[in-house]
């Protein structure tokens, strides 16, 4: 910049300041500078009969009513050494200015580096989540593996003692290994229309059976089978108000549902299984919909667990009890089939109390 002024400067003939300052003003607006500055012109010397120096101000330019602060930049130019006359210009720190100047550039890449952040933390993300389904999956296989094998196994037993050791000549033997193979075939039979369920989910061909049913009928031989499979005592006391309470609901898949949740209540109840059923009519402004609550008195569940338990194969981790057996299905099962009838699912739990599980809809 001072190079360019220089040139046009004549270092014989006396400086014009206000030709100076004139081409300092258009020098900093060809380069987009736009901030207040002080132009002097200074003689520095001493007098004849003194070794004191001093510097004298000869001519003030500059934006009007501006006084240089302390942190504000002086530059100085010389141009005639002999007689010690020179240029002092003072200008504020020019830094805010440059920024400004790049602040759509500073916008853009923060933009871009955000826009990076992100998704390289989804890209972590989805990875993370996709090994932690594959374990689940791994899990699930396992589980679904025993989970079939174990009633295909005890029917073939039960078949092959019928055919092949004499069994069905005895009519209550008969009876007996006829009753195990039946209900092993109801357990796989249930078994395999959950996960074909879970299939049919995502089709766009699912559809749901609505019709209006009672759900005392409902509940009532679903009690008396889950009494008669259990291993351990089971006692569930019942309270639908009114007693003729129904919904409107698909049979198969509402049955389900309440299967599921009593399964899970007895699968996690202690060695006597305490369980409460109710069922009532909730009323939302013009809005009428049916809640029923199953509720155990079982281990319960903790807070971090309760989020993830209505995750397709998830199961809570039990230590070492390796008595509950399942493959994760069951409430993923439960909230889906109770969303697509337009209701809702939600728990209430404490470890060492039990839980309660409602369903509205």
């Amino acid at each position: 910049m001072w190079k360019d002024c220089g040139k046009r400067l004549d270092i014989i003939a006396d400086p014009n300041v206000a030709l100076y300052d004139s081409l300092l003003t258009a020098s900093l607006r060809n380069r987009g500078i736009d901030c207040p500055y002080r132009l002097l012109y200074l003689y520095h010397g001493n007098h004849a009969d003194s070794s004191l120096a001093f510097t004298d101000t000869l001519s003030v330019f500059g934006t009007i009513g501006y006084t240089p602060s302390p942190k504000a930049v002086a530059y100085s130019y010389s141009f005639d050494l002999n007689t010690h006359r020179y240029y002092s210009l003072s200008m504020e720190p020019v830094s805010m200015l440059v920024l400004r100047q790049m602040s759509g550039i500073l916008v853009t890449s923060f933009i871009i580096l955000m826009i990076l952040s992100f998704s390289f933390w989804f890209l972590i993300h989805t990875i993370l989540k996709q090994k932690t389904l594959e374990e689940m999956k791994s899990d699930f296989t396992n589980n679904i593996t025993h989970e079939l094998k174990t009633p295909i196994a005890v029917a073939y037993a039960a078949n092959d003692a019928l055919l092949n050791f004499n069994q069905a000549e005895e009519k209550e033997q008969r009876d007996k290994y006829l009753n195990i193979c039946q209900e092993q075939l109801q357990r796989l039979s249930g078994l395999v229309e959950q996960i074909l369920s879970m299939s049919m989910e995502r089709r766009k061909t699912f559809r749901l059976h609505l019709e209006e049913l009672s759900i005392q009928e409902i509940l009532e031989p679903l009690i008396e089978q889950h009494k008669l499979k259990a291993e351990k005592p089971v006692h569930i006391s019942v309270d639908i108000t009114p007693k003729e309470l129904s919904v409107l609901a698909d049979r198969t898949h509402f049955s389900n549902i309440l299967s599921n949740l009593i399964d899970n209540a007895i699968k996690y109840s202690p060695e006597v299984v305490e369980i409460s059923i109710h069922g009532r009519t909730l009323c939302t402004g013009s809005n009428e919909s049916i809640e029923i609550s199953v509720t155990d008195r079982g281990i319960g569940i903790s807070p971090e667990k309760q989020t993830h338990i209505f995750d397709k194969f998830y199961r809570v981790p039990t230590g070492n009890l390796h008595t509950v057996k399942g493959y994760g299905l069951g409430l993923f099962y439960v909230k889906t089939l109770t969303e697509q009838h337009g209701g809702s699912l939600s728990v209430k739990s404490e470890v060492g109390k039990g839980s309660t599980f409602t369903v509205k809809i």
